[in-house]
């Protein structure tokens, strides 16, 4: 984000190209300014190099590129696989990657996913239908952990996790409606954890 001074120099720029048809010198941005030094100018032109806003190719000081921001933003941006729908409610088929979701750097980890919630089964976490939930792979859980678990090698659904002495498998909703689900053990499968994230569907579109 630019500060004030920052924003005007990029402005000053983005018009003198656009007037003159190449770039500013410090000396004409200083003038635009009213600034007498051009170290100051070129304070703010390492600012907005730094930023991403601005590009300088190596031996041509005096040539200025302005950088599209939605290129920009687009170049820093994180694909996550979303792979599906899975079913907050009765068990839905499992799916492949239909699409990418762009996501913040800072969920770039190792098999992690994304997962589309359908119905309201686990309403009382605040998971509702439509939210985008974040998925580590894994194959095993703790009891209590909220978990995509893999029912009779074909149905996927998010539930809270139980084992219960290594025989059945009791997959409870959070939602005070719904009774808990109860398999054999080997009828379930975990494919991974809910990383305790959920994201409103239109807050990625």
């Amino acid at each position: 984000m630019l500060n004030n001074k920052e924003q005007q120099v990029l402005n000053i720029i983005q018009s003198f190209q656009a007037k003159n048809g190449y770039s500013p010198t410090f000396s004409d941005i200083a003038d635009a300014l009213n600034l007498k030094s051009k170290a100051t100018v070129s304070y703010y032109i390492k600012a907005l190099k730094e930023k991403g806003y601005i590009h300088i190719p190596k031996g041509k000081r005096k040539h200025i590129e302005i950088i599209d921001q939605a290129d920009n933003e687009q170049h820093n941006l994180l694909h996550l696989p979303l792979v599906g729908t899975i079913a907050a409610g009765l068990p839905l088929e499992a799916y492949e990657v239909i699409e990418t979701i762009d996501l913040s750097e800072l969920l770039n980890m190792p098999d992690r996913y994304l997962l589309k919630i359908s119905g309201n089964s686990m309403q009382d976490s605040g998971i509702l239908d439509g939210d985008l939930v974040l998925i580590q792979k894994q194959h095993i859980a703790r009891n209590g952990q909220i978990v995509v678990a893999l029912i009779d090698e074909k149905e996927a659904t998010l539930k809270e996790f139980k084992m219960q002495d290594n025989k059945t498998v009791t997959l409870i909703p959070h939602n005070e409606d719904l009774p808990p689900m109860i398999y054999p053990a080997h009828r379930v499968s975990i494919q991974g954890v809910y990383l305790g994230m959920r994201l409103d569907r239109s807050f990625l579109l």
